[in-house]
């Protein structure tokens, strides 16, 4: 129980590996790892099927509407085997004693052999594949039978046969109608890949937000009960605002992160990674080309990647500044109104959101920025493509289809690109908030759930042996000693911050002391688990705290062993049942927030009751009875009396009519002890204590 723990959680984070703080984030991701998985598969599938779009468009343009083929015929099998030895790297299509090829790939076969092939007739070019069918025969003339299914026919030839009038759309149509029935398919194929887009988006979508929904509700649920095990201390540093933000903004954050940014983070490299493969499949040179603008795209990326992150944590840390600033404006409002603060408060917020603002234009302004070099560089990239491949159809290099192919990819590929910067965002805004998450998480909390003492009954006996207490650095208990015994009834008096507060303080574990002994039945304090110690002992403050309710949670606080016939015999001894019957819904009825419905006296005999309600061995009343009128405090008095029977009893109060009946007084003034006594014992002393009785009674 020695040292000091707190600090804020906005100070001097330091932790700034990602890897480190992926790792320990993706544990809350582990136990729906399944469900990541089948979105990843998802992922890949829809990939895939992004990819595959272009190439489809391709195979139709270049195989069956611009058909740019050429033709070789062979007079017998092997010369046609030594052909397609010599010439490897040409991927023929064989018909009998023909071999079909792509027109572009003619310059790969030698000047010689093509030659030989022109003069003896052998080579014919711009080709298209037709059905071998007697109408089709019938209506074209000189054509090349390949096989019994298939022939070749001049597209040129078809095209001027079309223009001279001897072909009608519906004849033409037939001889197309092997092409028609094949593009049909290769259509029915794109809509069964838009349709299987969306089963897989959606299976996507559901299984990354059901794993992240779950995680996150785990994370909120730890973080939530992290910062309530927290030492009062923590709070004394860290405004409730900030908290607030931690588990709800910084949580969503990572929420959007793995729902809408990490994992398609992913299949955006995919789908880039396919893009770069299939054009150099299709066509390594130009795809060189189109790529000559990526070294410059890498430099940009860099430059946006480390300022962005800079940014974000800044605007993260202004968000947390605002709530904290809400938080307290909007808790203190009543104050505000009535010293008239309105205006000061006014500015005050008018200056953080100005900073806030600023913050978010430089985010803004480096968005603008990237976005629209971004965008240029993809206008430069379609300029060299459309420079360079377009010479590249001309010279017979590539083909119509693959141009268009490019084209496609080329959008695809900014697209990513565009989309990488936005999920960038929602990583570094994730990032800048898992950062203080886990710097909270780091903060060490209190022991509540290790049992080390096996008797949970305490009976009361309370022991100080000089103990030191500070508040940053400068102490506020100087070598306390004293001995209280079980059932005896002490009051603790003095001005104010002689430290009477920081005593009780002590006693229930909520700040560390840095020298001296606690002993509670013989016991150092430390030794007993905070749930265990907190379990013995009651207190009722000043400043009564009622949670949003109704009267009944905040007396038996969610204790299902209280029953309402026990519950109705509490309210009695303390006499707040006179009150609580004469509401309308009794013991139901609704608690506002902080009770503000409720007047202090009120408020007070709730907290008597909730008090009694747990029958501790050590009851803890903190100046609340300086503030109520008389009748209230003859009934709290009455109540006081009761509880204080046959336990621990220590009282703080500043009007020392409600502390004449007490065992023993302990006097403290400026930190220490400085006398003890009854009250007719001190009063002959002549001391500090006799000074405070006369300053109340003359």
């Amino acid at each position: 129980m020695r040292g000091n723990i707190g600090g804020s959680i906005e100070d001097n984070i330091k932790t700034s590996y990602d890897k480190v703080l992926i790792k320990r984030l993706l544990k809350y991701l582990k136990p729906y790892i399944l469900y990541v998985i089948i979105s990843f598969v998802m992922l890949l599938f829809i990939a895939a099927t992004e990819l595959a779009m272009p190439a489809i468009t391709k195979i139709v343009v270049d195989d069956y509407i611009t058909a740019n083929n050429s033709l070789i015929e062979f007079d017998d099998t092997k010369s046609q085997q030594q052909f397609i030895a010599k010439y490897k790297n040409i991927k023929f299509e064989i018909f009998e004693n023909h071999l079909i090829f792509p027109h572009k790939k003619i310059n790969v076969i030698s000047e010689m052999d093509l030659n030989l092939l022109k003069n003896s007739g052998k080579l014919h070019t711009k080709m298209v594949i037709l059905e071998n069918s007697s109408e089709v025969l019938n209506l074209l003339p000189n054509v090349i039978i390949l096989n019994k299914n298939n022939i070749a026919f001049s597209s040129q030839k078809l095209t001027e046969l079309k223009k001279n009038g001897k072909l009608s759309d519906v004849q033409l149509r037939k001889i197309q109608s092997r092409n028609i029935r094949k593009i049909r398919f290769l259509g029915f194929i794109v809509l069964g890949i838009v349709l299987i887009q969306v089963v897989f988006y959606f299976l996507q979508i559901y299984t990354i937000n059901f794993a992240s929904q779950h995680a996150m509700y785990d994370l909120r649920k730890e973080l939530f009960a992290h910062i309530s095990r927290m030492p009062l201390s923590f709070f004394d540093k860290n405004p409730v605002g900030r908290l607030v933000t931690r588990i709800t903004n910084d949580v969503r954050t990572l929420d959007e992160m793995f729902s809408n940014g990490l994992i398609q983070l992913i299949q955006e490299f995919v789908v880039l990674g396919g893009i770069i493969v299939m054009m150099l499949i299709l066509d390594w040179k130009l795809a060189l080309v189109t790529f000559s603008t990526l070294p410059l795209m890498i430099i940009l990326f860099t430059v946006f990647m480390k300022r962005s992150r800079k940014i974000y944590r800044e605007v993260r840390k202004k968000v947390a500044k605002i709530n904290a600033a809400l938080s307290e404006d909007i808790s203190g409002v009543k104050i505000i109104q009535l010293f008239n603060q309105i205006n000061r408060k006014m500015n005050q917020f008018a200056e953080i959101n100005r900073e806030y603002y600023e913050k978010s234009l430089s985010q803004l302004r480096l968005f603008a920025f990237f976005r629209p070099l971004i965008n240029s560089l993809r206008r430069v990239a379609l300029a060299l493509l459309l420079w360079f491949g377009g010479g590249q159809i001309f010279d017979n290099m590539i083909t119509l289809g693959v141009f268009i192919a490019f084209m496609s990819y080329l959008d695809r590929f900014f697209e990513p690109i565009n989309r990488l910067s936005e999920k960038f965002n929602i990583l570094q805004s994730a990032m800048s908030g898992v950062e203080r998450i886990f710097d909270l998480f780091d903060k060490k909390p209190e022991n509540f759930q290790i049992q080390k003492i096996e008797n949970k009954t305490l009976k009361g006996e309370i022991e100080f042996k000089n103990v030191w207490l500070a508040y940053n650095d400068e102490y506020v208990l100087r070598d306390i000693s004293f001995k209280i015994r079980a059932g005896e009834n002490v009051a603790l008096v003095g001005h104010t911050g002689s430290g009477k507060t920081s005593i009780i303080n002590l006693i229930a574990g909520l700040y560390s002391f840095q020298k001296g002994e606690i002993l509670v039945d013989g016991t150092e304090i430390s030794e007993y688990s905070l749930y265990d110690l907190r379990n013995n002992i009651g207190i009722v403050q000043q400043d009564v705290f009622l949670f949003s309710g109704n009267i009944k949670q905040n007396i038996v606080l969610n204790n299902a062993e209280i029953s309402a016939a026990k519950l109705q015999q509490i309210a009695e001894y303390v006499n707040v049942h006179k009150f609580i019957n004469g509401l309308p819904q009794k013991f139901d009825e609704p608690v506002m927030e902080r009770g503000s419905t409720f007047s202090v006296g009120q408020r007070q005999l709730i907290a008597f009751a909730r008090v009694l309600a747990y029958n501790p061995a050590i009851f803890v009343l903190d100046e609340a009875t300086s503030n109520i009128d008389t009748e209230t405090e003859i009934l709290i008095q009455d109540a006081l009396q009761k509880l204080m029977e046959n336990r621990t009893s220590i009282v703080i109060a500043h009007r020392l009519s409600t502390i004449q009946h007490v065992d023993r007084i302990i006097v403290l003034h400026k930190g220490k002890i400085v006398e003890v006594g009854n009250h007719q014992e001190l009063l002959q002393k002549n001391g500090i204590y006799h000074d405070l009785y006369k300053l109340q009674y003359t």
